[in-house]
């Protein structure tokens, strides 16, 4: 998106779709992108996005290296998969053993050139983004971030990926429609709440490299809080 096309959509927050509103457990389906969305100032409540085309493009093709519908399937599958990563299991299990840590990642982290400095990289992350987020009050302590994991960035970023993808052609309307609810019951697994979903991706967003947490905790607190807001009365996923 533009420079001034974002400064503006920044004073229209929670863009609304007033022709194609999506509702019900449908629209529920569709919010587990909806951090995503308003990142990228895009309709929060129907399958198409209100993105330029070129934006999607940019974004499809420069963040994500989507160019057709093969890469689109497969990135998006890609984004569902990182749940049931095991080895991000093992980052976790090394933060909460200080005393044996060392012992833990390098007895069971792949040996893989690349791989293990990868996860090494993810648990000086986590040991960065725990205490700043209990420091912001995003968290109150580690066991709220082992149950819900970074689900909420993994499958609220592919839901809204799913919606670009949608838009550029690469996925038909059933096939969204799928995905969208396959990403809201596989994300219960994790989270329970709205709240837990948002904190969810703001921590995803921080460990894997994200600046700037306090845009993204604003950007949390509209969703939850403001009465434009479709997630506004909503508690439970």
């Amino acid at each position: 998106m533009g420079f001034f096309s974002k400064i503006l959509n920044s004073f229209q927050s929670l863009r609304l779709n007033n022709q194609n509103a999506v509702r019900g457990y449908l629209l529920d389906h569709l919010l587990v992108g909806s951090m995503y969305a308003e990142q990228q100032s895009a309709y929060l409540n129907s399958y198409e996005t209100g993105l330029n085309r070129s934006d999607i493009v940019t974004l499809a093709e420069e963040y994500w290296g989507i160019y057709n519908r093969e890469q689109a399937i497969e990135v998006l599958q890609n984004l569902h998969d990182r749940n049931q990563d095991e080895n991000m299991e093992i980052v976790y299990r090394a933060f909460e053993d200080s005393e044996n840590y060392v012992d833990i990642l390098k007895s069971n982290l792949p040996r893989e050139e690349g791989l293990f400095e990868h996860y090494i990289d993810l648990f000086r992350q986590l040991n960065n983004t725990i205490p700043e987020l209990m420091e912001q009050n995003i968290i109150t302590d580690f066991s709220q971030i082992k149950k819900t994991k970074d689900s909420g960035w993994n499958y609220g970023r592919g839901a809204f990926l799913a919606r670009c993808c949608y838009d550029l052609g690469y996925l038909s309307e059933n096939e969204l429609k799928e995905y969208l609810k396959k990403c809201h019951t596989d994300l219960k697994k994790y989270c329970t709440t709205w709240k837990e979903y948002t904190t969810s991706y703001i921590f995803g967003r921080a460990v894997w490299g994200g600046s700037n947490n306090s845009g993204m905790i604003q950007i949390a607190n509209d969703l939850l809080t403001n009465d434009n807001s479709p997630l506004k009365n909503k508690t439970y996923l």
